[in-house]
């Protein structure tokens, strides 16, 4: 008995199961055989003995990453099952609220890279969020020294600030999202970001270098140093923006802010700033190195971040190029498609209604003798529902292929291409079948009219020649035979069988004309049964 079990798109491949060679020795199933290739293609290679104790210290790291790297393989919808499934109310939470800071402080959720003003508007609104962190810091260091007889300066000073930064994040909110929300917007509310980040973080840095002096701490980190790394803070922050004409312009006033600040508040130069030699001897020793080495390490610093930001911006560039072209493609992929489908549609098209029943139930009688020859056969019950599929999924699936749902949509995501892609391999197969009728009936045609030669024979012979294409071709042309023609009138069943028998078994495999022929009344049966539905 044959078991082999076919999906429909496998009907049109070529398949000569005649010649197939079939081993002597059971094998493993095809599916654990790509399954025991897969993991031995995966799998890290042990090596064969270590001696040392860090050589297994590795090993150890080497498994954990391929363990953690394995596990990422597994599908996005068993993924987003698995971060719930088992854990804690509490661990639930936090997976949450981890969730919930990766949509704030995400820059591409849900953003088409190809819109600037989208891309800008959504970097915008990322930066103002980090803005209300920062925020919050600011107004901390601001609040250290509020102690004494300075108290009610500093409390000044620090209601002061926050009212500056009330009014700038306002101001940023309403400028990015101010409709229309323009390039010319966003673009603005970016700069005002960049300098009130910046300002505010010298501001910090010059309020606590006032406030507290000479830092007890001196020697190790203090509360100044801190405030000071805060406008390095502040470009990274610029950085995240990942636009190198802002960086320029921002690291050179930075230069310039921090060089005043460093000869002003750091040190004060302009006190011996009465005679050369005076300045002199202030500036040379420890001051002039610590002012030298502040402003390489700035300098280094801010040119790092713009090489990271340059490169981020092409890289960027680049992946916008390859999306215009993907764009293109799916357009074009759509339009293509879209064009197969319109002429299949047209293929089976005809002149009335009548017409076309006439062709379904032609095709419904196909379908019947041919899953029931199959049975003949030996095929499986499932082959032979495949067969019957087959030779119906040009009647049964022909109004499935239509991209109407898609036809307004510029950007296709992957559910998109997955219904596409599905609609495509019917087309495939309808097409298939299709050509399968028409070799039914260019056969059937060329024989009436003497015209048949070695050439066609061979010729018909390379069309989905394997045994389930000649199951059914052979129950298309014995259909065609009872059916009448404009070349030919319609014929008896006796007169079908001895044709088949004696004009077109070189199109087939014997045993398929055997068997065909030897069950010719159920075939008879089956089309005289709907032939009068």
């Amino acid at each position: 008995m044959d078991n082999r079990e076919k999906a429909l798109d496998e009907f049109f491949r070529k398949n000569d199961s005649g010649k197939k060679k079939r081993s002597q020795k059971p094998g493993k199933p095809d599916n654990e055989a790509r399954m025991d290739e897969y993991m031995a293609s995966v799998t890290p290679v042990k090596p064969p003995k270590k001696q040392t104790f860090w050589h297994k210290f590795i090993d150890f790291f080497k498994i954990t990453s391929f363990k953690s790297h394995f596990d990422e393989q597994k599908l996005a919808e068993n993924q987003r099952a698995a971060d719930y499934e088992g854990k804690s109310k509490f661990a639930v939470f936090l997976s949450k609220l981890k969730l919930f800071f990766v949509n704030r402080f995400s820059f591409e959720a849900g953003v088409d890279i190809l819109d600037e003003t989208q891309v800008l508007f959504r970097k915008n609104l990322v930066i103002r969020n980090i803005l209300w962190l920062t925020n919050i810091v600011f107004i901390l260091f601001t609040l250290i020294g509020s102690e004494g007889v300075n108290l009610k300066v500093n409390l000044i000073v620090t209601f002061a600030i926050s009212l500056i930064m009330l009014f700038t994040s306002q101001s940023i909110r309403k400028i990015i999202y101010q409709e229309p929300k323009t390039l010319h917007r966003q673009q603005l509310g970016e700069y005002i970001a960049a300098i009130y980040i910046l300002l505010m973080a010298n501001t910090v840095y010059i309020k606590l270098k006032l406030t507290l002096g000479a830092d007890p701490a001196e020697g190790f980190f203090s509360i100044t140093q801190a405030g000071y790394a805060l406008i390095y803070f502040a470009m990274v922050v610029l950085a995240l923006y990942q636009d190198s004409k802002l960086l320029s312009v921002i690291f050179k006033a930075t230069i310039v802010v921090m060089t005043i600040i460093h000869v002003t508040v750091l040190y004060p130069v302009y006190q011996h700033a009465t005679d050369i030699p005076t300045l002199w001897n202030y500036l040379k020793g420890p001051i002039l190195t610590d002012l030298v080495l502040r402003t390489m390490v700035l300098a280094i610093f801010m040119l790092a971040l713009y090489s990271t930001a340059r490169i981020t911006e092409d890289m960027n560039n680049k992946r916008k190029m390859e999306l215009i072209k993907r764009r293109s493609m799916e357009k074009d992929f759509k339009e293509v498609v879209t064009d197969v489908f319109d002429v299949i549609s047209v293929y089976k098209q005809h002149a009335d209604e009548f017409q076309e029943k006439m062709q379904q139930n032609a095709g419904r009688r196909v379908a019947e003798m041919a899953a029931k020859l199959g049975n003949f056969l030996g095929y499986s019950p499932k082959l032979c529902k495949e067969i019957f599929d087959f030779s119906t999924i040009h009647i049964d699936k022909r109004d499935f292929l239509s991209l109407e749902d898609y036809q307004d949509k510029d950007v296709l995501d992957e559910a998109d291409f997955r219904k596409i892609r599905e609609k495509t391999i019917v087309g495939s197969v309808i097409i298939k079948r299709l050509q399968l009728e028409k070799k039914g009936e260019d056969i059937v045609r060329a024989h009436f009219e003497k015209t048949v030669d070695k050439e066609f024979v061979k010729e018909m012979n390379l069309i989905q020649n394997n045994r389930e294409s000649q199951v059914i071709l052979l129950t298309q042309i014995y259909d065609i035979l009872r059916q009448p023609r404009n070349y030919k009138r319609e014929l008896k069943h006796a007169r079908a069988i001895d044709l088949i028998q004696l004009e077109f078994y070189p199109y087939f495999d014997p045993q398929i004309v055997d068997r065909f022929g030897k069950y010719g009344d159920e075939f008879e049966a089956i089309y005289y049964r709907l032939s009068q539905e």
